[in-house]
């Protein structure tokens, strides 16, 4: 009889943690995706690092971005990118000038805003999400298909800081699962307060 009420008090205690860990995790879900949905604007450094089958290229630079204007990369100090309306916009500091392009321009630049993460949050049918440490921090990592027939540019994870609810890492695969490119960002400031002149290119 002693056994019999031990176990049960066992498999409850068991069924209780489960359900407690398991509604733990959907309540951090929640709270990272309403946190990413409501960033109106923000401004963050950013390394890219692109892998192909010969080299891996570094890029470093700063991104903007807001609701109103559109978003801007300056990309170390050779070149500013600014994406607005339907237009993306270039200026080289060397003597090529500046230009502009269709907004539907391939730029994997352009992928590598947490932007347009954002915007797949509304579109995407079904978000899958993960935990995982790194550097002994805790991670939500939030999966998401991309859209288009860029086999290169298939799928993205990216990873928000559980502490400080910060986007700190972005993986992006092609259609084979494989690693293309991986971006680090770091002094994320959410929801700043940045000047329309920012985004024009002069």
């Amino acid at each position: 009889m002693k056994k019999k009420l031990l176990m049960g008090i066992g498999i409850s205690f068991v069924l209780l943690a489960i359900f407690l860990f398991h509604g733990r995790d959907i309540q951090n879900t929640e709270k990272i995706i309403y946190y990413l949905k409501d960033l109106d604007s923000y401004s963050c450094n950013v390394n890219i690092q692109i892998e192909n089958e010969k080299q891996q290229i570094n890029y470093g630079g700063r991104q903007y971005y807001d609701s109103r204007y559109g978003e801007r990369f300056e990309l170390g100090k050779d070149r500013v990118i600014v994406y607005r309306g339907n237009k993306i916009f270039v200026k080289n500091s060397d003597n090529s000038g500046k230009y502009s392009m269709e907004k539907n321009f391939n730029s994997l630049f352009k992928f590598c805003f947490i932007e347009e993460y954002i915007s797949l949050l509304y579109t995407n049918e079904k978000i899958d999400n993960s935990f995982k440490k790194v550097n002994n921090e805790q991670y939500q990592v939030v999966h998401l298909d991309i859209p288009g027939n860029n086999k290169n540019i298939s799928k993205a994870e990216l990873y928000v800081n559980l502490k400080h609810n910060t986007p700190t890492y972005l993986k992006i695969f092609d259609s084979t699962g494989r690693k293309k490119v991986d971006v680090e960002y770091s002094d994320f400031k959410a929801n700043v307060e940045l000047s329309e002149n920012i985004f024009d290119i002069n």
